[in-house]
């Protein structure tokens, strides 16, 4: 028999700790929970040099920070926190949770993330300090509404909240790139058919005509012109395009290239108002999510702009977090900003009068996701017809100027 330290939460959320005799971990959970309370940590007294774990082993806290830097993409983290929601819904311990996901984790690297969780949750170490050694895994927000389940004892219901946001953000984020990914599919191909028949087509029928010498039609002479400066110049043209590109990727990556590169962004044509939604409702969505779980609103909005990836949304965040902490309300502080539509600061108006804001703020995420999909679908539906136009246009400007030099060969022959 070993003695253990542990600490707990009944089902009111109320902290307890104390010291329990058993042969192993796992027994401890079961003590713990038959009489009501939920494990939080559980850890053999006097330990000093490495955590044990749930077969008794020691594990090497070098050996468990060498995940620290793994990273794990968001489908693997939405499968993992469904896996941990349901495990410890039905009364699973926290340790052992984990320690049977990251045994049947197919990709080593989720499987040495989960692993390197368990072992520092056995050691002492909340759950929620534990997920925070992966910032590249896990989101802070995510890590937010761990600390509240902990301070709440409602571990399975904000895993299960966590779960909902990871799987709406990610197919919001799907959506977006695949309206985004095939008008730049299809103008890269009209772009390389167009350069393919400059550099090589064309200039076999150069050849061609010269020897007619026949008068040739304004838009051929044209088309040539261009096609011997690809071809006599390309390596001119290559070196220029790599300068621009590079020079391009280096000034966005600075404070006032990315800042330029995200005003622009929101003012594109057709797309500037897919990016201002998409940013918003992602907004939104983390405050709505965080409030729900008794997250205090400056927290919520400081995650809301630790997490937004738009330098603009991102001051508007910092703007409304620095009103709220003078006594500002939340919808007064957005209805001041041009990125927010006035229904939206409308609707949390009527969220904080009515003591609600949590809900609220989901609905009206809701609402802004909803609009999102809409634009999107609409988007998609406009962009195929029109790139399919500008393919037609660009390459059948090409073809009709390579061809008309045949009629006029064809006139000046018969005569």
């Amino acid at each position: 028999m070993t003695t253990y330290s542990f600490t707990a939460r009944d089902e009111s959320g109320n902290a307890h700790s104390g010291v329990m005799s058993a042969s192993s971990v796992a027994e401890i959970g079961r003590m713990l929970r038959a009489e009501g309370r939920y494990p939080i940590t559980v850890r053999p007294t006097g330990e000093t040099s490495g955590a044990t774990d749930a077969n008794g082993s020691t594990t090497n806290s070098a050996s468990a920070s060498a995940a620290v830097d793994v990273k794990i993409s968001r489908a693997d983290l939405i499968h993992f926190s469904t896996q941990l929601a349901i495990m410890v819904e039905t009364g699973v311990q926290l340790t052992e949770a984990l320690d049977c996901i990251a045994t049947q984790a197919n990709k080593p690297h989720v499987r040495r993330v989960v692993q390197d969780l368990s072992t520092t949750v056995q050691g002492g170490t909340d759950l929620s300090t534990a997920l925070s050694r992966h910032p590249r895994s896990f989101p802070r927000l995510y890590v937010a509404l761990i600390r509240a389940a902990e301070k709440s004892g409602m571990m399975a219901k904000l895993l299960r909240r966590a779960t909902d946001y990871l799987r709406d953000e990610h197919e919001t984020i799907r959506r977006v790139r695949g309206a985004l990914t095939y008008p730049a599919i299809m103008f890269a191909f009209a772009v390389t058919t167009t350069v393919f028949l400059l550099t090589f087509v064309m200039p076999k029928f150069t050849v061609i005509y010269a020897n007619k010498g026949a008068a040739l039609p304004l838009p051929t002479r044209v088309l040539m012109a261009i096609s011997g400066f690809f071809v006599e110049h390309w390596s001119v043209i290559l070196l220029s395009v790599a300068t621009v590109v590079s020079c391009g990727i280096y000034y966005v990556r600075t404070e006032s290239g990315r800042r330029t590169w995200h005003a622009v962004q929101l003012r594109l044509p057709l797309l500037g108002s897919l990016f201002q939604r998409l940013h918003l409702a992602r907004g939104l969505r983390m405050i709505g999510t965080m409030a729900g779980a008794g997250i205090t609103l400056v927290d919520c909005v400081r995650t809301a702009n630790d997490l937004c990836a738009n330098e603009l949304y991102r001051d508007m965040w910092t703007d409304v977090s620095e009103k709220i902490q003078h006594g500002r309300p939340l919808a007064e502080s957005l209805a001041n900003s041009p990125l927010v539509p006035r229904s939206v600061a409308q609707m949390i108006h009527a969220g904080e009068k009515s003591g609600r804001m949590g809900n609220v703020m989901e609905q009206v995420a809701l609402f802004g996701e909803q609009e999102l999909k809409d634009h999107v679908a609409e988007l998609t539906r406009y962009i195929e017809p029109a790139m399919i136009v500008v393919m037609g246009l660009i390459i059948g400007g090409v073809t009709l100027a390579l061809m008309l030099p045949v009629f006029t060969i064809s006139r000046v022959v018969a005569h």
